[in-house]
């Protein structure tokens, strides 16, 4: 397994100029959610990561420097919050010369490690950006040439700032049930209503795609049109793949899809694969499997806030993979699904 240390431990390591941070975000299409001019986005932003460090010191995590990184945003959660993304890489128009991987943390706002994961990647991709992450036993810098990358940290702002974080935003809605699906209509209530028994903490919403929240990850997914997706939630313990099935491509095995999830396992101690059946509504049913974009679900051990430190240690190198390793191709290939779907499942 590659190891990665700073270049503080190895005094070789070079910056290269072509591998900085993006500032240069696609052209932010004018959107319901968005018409503030950009004194006033700035304010927003500025509130938001007041909020941001308060929680960070709430859960002594150190210091988020939100207010020093350059944000993207275009849509506001239910009461006004930006949702914001960063991306890393070289933007590149034609999409068939750089592998785009995009991460979302903080879909459920009770779900507390992943927000700080995603802060994590992101101070760490910095480094890779400015050519600080060494292999060491290859010596070689790692870089992002070819590679585009977008982390949304934290999709459900409403949630995770509450006194007590819910898993549901500020109308109530579950934004990982609420993507337009093809099957939302006809499931996701009756769904909600007979296997979870009005659970509102999984409440889909009466109309899909009603939800700011959701429409951001949309968003997402539409303007930057990833090659994988990573979301990162808590705390089943698990690596959860979904994507496209082998019924979509003549079941073909081996695929990088597949060889990536296999490999984040192993770089993660052997963490526990597991294949979960796609609900109504969620991420997985809408890029996985509608879109056959592998999306892949890091489950966490834990919510617990004074972890974060060792769930980063644990899962760095998987992450690094996941943004490294290709699977763009034909030959796409997902573990087959259970029949039973699982009440667990809670990403």
């Amino acid at each position: 397994m590659p190891e990665f240390l700073s270049s503080s431990e190895n005094k070789s390591a070079k910056n290269k100029e072509s591998n900085k941070e993006s500032n240069q975000a696609p052209v932010k299409p004018v959107d319901p959610y968005f018409n503030e001019t950009n004194a006033a986005q700035d304010k927003v932003v500025s509130k938001f990561c007041q909020k941001l460090e308060n929680s960070f010191g709430k859960y002594r995590w150190g210091q988020s420097n939100c207010e020093k990184m350059n944000w993207s945003y275009k849509r506001t959660s239910v009461k006004g919050d930006p949702l914001l993304w960063m991306t890393f890489g070289e933007f590149e128009p034609d999409r068939t010369k750089v592998e785009t991987t995009l991460i979302m943390c903080g879909v459920h706002g009770d779900e507390i490690t992943p927000i700080k994961f995603c802060y994590d990647v992101i101070n760490y991709l910095k480094d890779v950006s400015k050519g600080k992450i060494v292999d060491k036993k290859t010596g070689v810098t790692a870089d992002l040439e070819g590679k585009f990358v977008v982390v949304a940290p934290l999709v459900n702002p409403d949630s995770y700032f509450k006194g007590h974080p819910t898993r549901t935003n500020a109308n109530g809605v579950d934004v990982n049930r609420n993507f337009p699906t093809e099957d939302f209509d006809r499931l996701a209530l009756k769904r909600w209503e007979d296997r979870y028994r009005k659970d509102k903490r999984r409440f889909p919403g009466v109309k899909a795609g009603s939800e700011p929240e959701t429409g951001f990850q949309v968003d997402l997914i539409d303007q930057y049109t990833p090659d994988k997706i990573l979301s990162v939630h808590a705390p089943l313990t698990m690596l959860d793949y979904d994507g496209p099935a082998s019924i979509h491509t003549g079941g073909l095995v081996g695929s990088k899809a597949n060889e990536l999830l296999i490999k984040m396992s192993e770089q993660a101690k052997g963490y526990r694969i597991k294949n979960y059946p796609f609900f109504p509504g969620s991420l997985g049913n809408y890029a996985g499997n509608e879109r056959n974009i592998p999306t892949y679900t890091l489950e966490l051990p834990t919510s617990d806030p004074s972890k974060v430190e060792t769930y980063w240690n644990l899962f760095k190198s998987s992450v690094h993979s996941a943004v490294m390793q290709e699977v763009r191709g034909s030959s796409l290939f997902a573990l087959e699904s259970e029949e039973e779907e699982q009440d667990t499942k809670s990403n």
